[in-house]
C-alpha cells in the first residue's frame, strides 16, 4: 500500500469521509437477489443474508439482512432444515420447461413418419438406434446423449438426413455457445449458428415454424433458454431434439437444465455409450468410466496405466509439463496443455514460451500487446457504481439506449453522485447502468506476443472480413505494430484485443476439441476449481496420450470425485417431500424409532453446486 492509502484508513479519516454509493435498502434487496440466482438456482440462506449486507452497506443491519433471507416473500424455502432458498421465479422457470415437455410426451406423429430407413455404411449399430430413436420419436422433445468421443456428429449427420428425408421437414442446427457452432460448421453444418441468435432473429424463427430444431451441446443451456426453446417449439408445431453431455461442464447462467429434465422422466432420452476418440484400449476404458460419472475406477485405470505423475517441487513439475509438450511439437502431433484456473494457466505458458525461445520455435523479437480481460460480474454487480474503477473499459455487445453501438468500447472515467462516467475520442457519457445486459466490464492487461506463438480467441470478434469464434486456438505468423496475422487472417487493432495465450487453457476452454495428446496439470492449489466434469473433460481430449501431473495424487483423487451438478429447484422440493414422509413415517409408527432426519444436504452441496463461494 501507498503512504497515502494506508492514511486513509486511519480511523478519524475514515469517520470524517462522507458516505458515497450507498443503495436504498429496496435496491440492494433487489440487486442482491439478481446477483445471487444470475448463476445459480437455489443458494444458502446465509448467502442471501450476507449479499445484502454487501450491496446494502451502510443502510442495512445485520439483524435485517437475517430477517430478509428468511422472512422475505420474494424467497421460497423448500428444504427441511431451511438452510436453502430460491426465488419464485426461479421455481417457476423450472417448472414451465418441466411441464411443457412433459404435455409434449406422445402428443406428435413419428419424426420418421413411421417409414423405415436404412442407415449409411460406416454407421455403428449403436448409432444407427440412436437414429432410429430419434426417426420414432413421438415427443415434442428428444433427448441424445453423446459422451466425449462417442461419435455423435456421425450419427448427427445420418439422423439430419433421414429425418429430412422422411418427414419432408428441414432440421435447423443449432449450438449454446459460438465455439460449438465453429465445431458444427466444420463438420458441414454451415447454416448453424447460436441459440442466442436464433431467440433474437425473428427471421430464424420463422424459417424454423413446422420444422425440426436441433440444440447441440444442449448440456450448456440455461433454464431460461431450455424454457424458451420448449416453448417456441410448443407453439410453432416445432420439433426439438436436443444432443448433449450433461457430465462434462454446464453453462454460466442457471439451471442445468438438460439433466433436470432428464432425470424427471419428460424426455426419452437414447444414449451413445462406444467412445472411437481414444486409440489405446486402456484409455478408452478409463475415459468410458469417467463418462459414466465413475471418477475414482477411470482415475485408478489412468493412474495404473501411468498418466497420472506426481511431483511436489513445482519448478520440477512444470519442467515435465514443458519437456512433454515439446516432445509432441517436435514429432508434429498436436497437443493441448489444460489446467483449472488461468493463474495456473499463465505459469505454464510462461515457461512453456521460455523453452520456445531457447529451441528457436518462438521468435525473440516479440511484441507487447493489450488484451482484455473480462471482470466476470454478474449483471446485477455491473448496475451497482460502486463496481467501477477508473480505467477500466466497457464494451457494448448490442446497441444500447444513449447511442450506443454494439462493438464500441468507452473507458471509464469517474463515479459520481452514484453514476458512471464513460469517455472515448474526447467525448464523455453517463453509462446507462439500467442497461447492463447489454454491455460487460473489462481490465486492461499486457501480454507479449511472438511470431511461432499459440493465442486464444477470449470473445467473438470480427477482423478484416474474417470472424474469430471464443475459444478458438491460433498460431501466430508475423505480429507489427497495430496488427498480428495469423493462419487463417490478421487482427487489426482497433482498442483493446479480445485475446489471450493459448499455450495452456482450461478445461472449458478445451470442451469440443480433439488432439493427439493432452497435458493437464492440477496443483493443490487448483484444487477449488477441480471435480467430476473438469477431469473427465480434461482428460477425454486426447487420442493417443494422456498426462496429468500433480504435487498430491490421493488429495487429487478426492478432489476430482466431487460432482459438478447444480442443485435445482425441483431436486430440492422432490427432496423435502422425501424428508417429510420419513418424519411423518416416524410420528405415526412407535414401534419404529425412527430418527428425525437433519436434511443432510443433498450430493449436490458437497460439491459446492449451487454456488461456490
Amino acid at each position: 500500500m501507498t503512504p497515502a492509502e494506508r492514511v486513509s484508513l486511519q480511523k478519524e479519516v475514515v469517520k470524517g469521509t462522507p458516505n458515497e454509493n450507498l443503495l436504498d435498502p429496496e435496491l440492494a434487496k433487489e440487486l442482491a437477489i439478481k446477483h445471487l440466482y444470475e448463476r445459480a438456482s437455489v443458494a444458502r440462506a446465509l448467502h442471501a443474508a450476507g449479499m445484502l449486507l454487501r450491496r446494502g452497506l451502510g443502510r442495512v443491519t445485520v439483524d435485517q439482512a437475517k430477517a430478509f433471507a428468511q422472512h422475505d416473500k420474494r424467497f421460497i424455502r423448500p428444504d427441511f432444515a431451511g438452510k436453502l432458498v430460491t426465488t419464485r421465479e426461479v421455481l417457476e422457470e423450472e417448472k414451465a420447461m418441466i411441464e411443457l415437455a412433459s404435455a409434449g410426451r406422445g402428443a406428435y406423429a413419428s419424426l420418421g413418419n413411421g417409414s423405415e430407413w436404412q442407415c449409411a455404411e460406416g454407421i455403428s449399430d449403436e448409432q444407427a438406434r440412436v437414429v432410429e430413436h430419434l426417426l420414432k420419436s413421438k415427443d415434442l422433445v428428444t433427448s441424445v446423449r453423446g459422451p466425449a468421443g462417442s461419435g455423435k456428429t456421425t450419427m448427427m449427420k445420418e439422423a439430419v438426413k433421414a429425418i429430412a428425408a422422411l418427414s419432408g421437414r428441414n432440421v435447423i442446427v443449432a449450438a449454446p455457445s459460438s465455439s460449438a457452432v465453429g465445431i458444427l460448421k466444420k463438420d458441414d453444418f454451415s447454416k448453424s449458428d447460436t441459440v442466442q441468435r436464433f431467440m433474437l432473429d425473428e427471421l430464424l424463427q420463422e424459417a424454423a415454424r413446422g420444422q425440426v430444431l436441433w440444440v447441440d451441446e444442449a448440456g450448456f443451456l440455461s433454464a431460461s433458454d431450455m424454457r424458451w426453446l420448449v416453448e417456441f417449439a410448443s407453439k410453432n408445431d416445432c420439433r426439438l431434439i436436443l444432443s448433449g453431455d450433461t457430465r462434462q461442464h454446464h453453462g454460466v447462467e442457471r439451471g442445468d437444465a438438460l439433466r433436470v429434465m432428464e432425470t424427471n422422466g419428460v424426455v426419452t432420452q437414447a444414449a451413445l455409450t462406444e467412445i472411437f476418440r481414444q486409440q489405446i484400449p486402456a484409455l478408452r476404458a478409463a475415459v468410458h468410466d469417467l463418462s459414466q460419472g465413475k471418477s475414482a475406477e477411470g482415475f485408478d485405470k489412468l493412474d495404473k496405466f501411468g498418466a497420472i505423475q506426481e511431483i511436489e517441487d513445482n519448478a520440477q513439475r512444470l519442467s515435465a509439463i514443458v519437456r512433454t509438450h515439446l516432445a509432441a511439437v517436435e514429432l508434429k502431433r498436436t497437443s493441448l496443455v489444460v489446467a483449472p484456473t488461468h493463474a495456473e494457466c499463465r505459469a505454464i505458458a510462461e515457461a512453456v514460451r521460455a523453452e520456445l525461445k531457447k529451441t528457436g520455435l518462438l521468435a525473440e523479437t516479440e511484441r507487447v500487446v493489450t488484451r482484455l480481460q473480462n471482470t466476470g460480474l454478474t449483471e446485477s454487480q455491473r448496475r451497482d457504481p460502486i463496481n467501477y474503477e477508473r480505467g477500466q473499459v466497457v464494451e457494448f455487445h448490442r446497441l444500447s439506449k444513449g447511442g450506443f453501438k454494439s462493438g464500441q468500447q468507452w473507458e471509464v472515467l469517474r463515479r459520481e453522485a452514484g453514476q458512471v462516467m464513460i469517455g472515448r475520442a474526447g467525448q464523455e457519457r453517463l453509462l446507462p447502468l439500467s442497461s447492463a445486459a447489454k454491455f460487460n466490464l473489462y481490465e486492461r492487461e499486457k501480454i507479449e506476443v511472438a511470431p511461432g506463438d499459440r493465442i486464444r480467441v477470449s470473445k467473438n470478434f470480427q477482423s478484416a472480413g474474417r470472424r474469430f469464434r471464443n475459444n478458438e486456438l491460433l498460431t501466430v505468423t508475423g505480429i507489427e505494430d497495430g496488427k498480428i496475422t495469423v493462419e487463417a487472417g490478421e487482427i487489426i487493432s482497433r482498442g483493446a484485443l479480445h485475446i489471450d495465450q493459448g499455450v495452456c487453457v482450461t478445461s472449458h476452454a478445451s470442451q469440443g476439441k480433439t488432439v493427439d495428446q493432452v497435458i493437464v496439470s492440477v496443483p493443490v492449489r487448483s484444487f477449488t476449481h477441480a471435480n467430476d466434469a473438469q477431469f473427465y473433460v480434461s482428460m477425454s481430449r486426447a487420442r493417443h496420450a494422456m498426462y496429468l501431473f500433480t504435487d498430491s495424487k490421493a488429495a487429487l483423487r478426492e478432489a476430482v470425485c466431487r460432482p459438478s451438478e447444480r442443485l435445482s429447484p425441483w431436486e430440492l422440493l422432490e427432496g423435502n417431500r422425501r424428508e417429510k414422509a420419513l418424519v411423518k413415517e416416524a410420528l405415526q409408527s412407535p414401534k419404529r424409532r425412527l430418527p428425525i432426519p437433519t436434511m443432510e444436504l443433498p450430493t449436490q452441496e458437497r460439491g459446492l453446486g449451487y454456488e461456490r463461494g
